[in-house]
């Protein structure tokens, strides 16, 4: 077993165990194990965003397995996470898993 492999493995083990960090959520109409995180993406955030009463802009962080989802998103891409739509920000992919970033107007 490579490297590779052996960190892979650790990631859905630890990472994506439901007894550690994963939950089942909803993604575009599929039930997947992730970690869905809405306080990361707050503090990375540098992006400038126009704000208008009673808009703000609602933004999270998807970690799953690219296994699991079954595909890499695109940049600007819309997905569905829990019933609620996204517009991709961002995805980065390390060891088969992704990171994506997304955000949404919301009033």
């Amino acid at each position: 077993m490579s490297l590779k492999d052996m960190m892979a493995a650790d990631l859905v083990a630890v990472f994506l165990n439901p007894d550690e960090f994963a939950e089942m959520h909803e993604i575009d109409g599929q039930q997947i194990l992730c970690v869905v995180d809405d306080d990361i993406s707050k503090q990375r955030s540098n992006r400038q965003s126009d704000s208008y009463d009673g808009i703000y802009q609602r933004e999270l962080t998807l970690f799953v397995s690219e296994s699991d989802l079954g595909y890499r998103p695109e940049r600007d891409q819309k997905m569905t996470v829990d019933g609620e739509w996204y517009k991709v920000l961002n995805c980065a992919a390390s060891a088969g898993m992704l990171e994506i970033d997304l955000g949404a107007n919301r009033s």
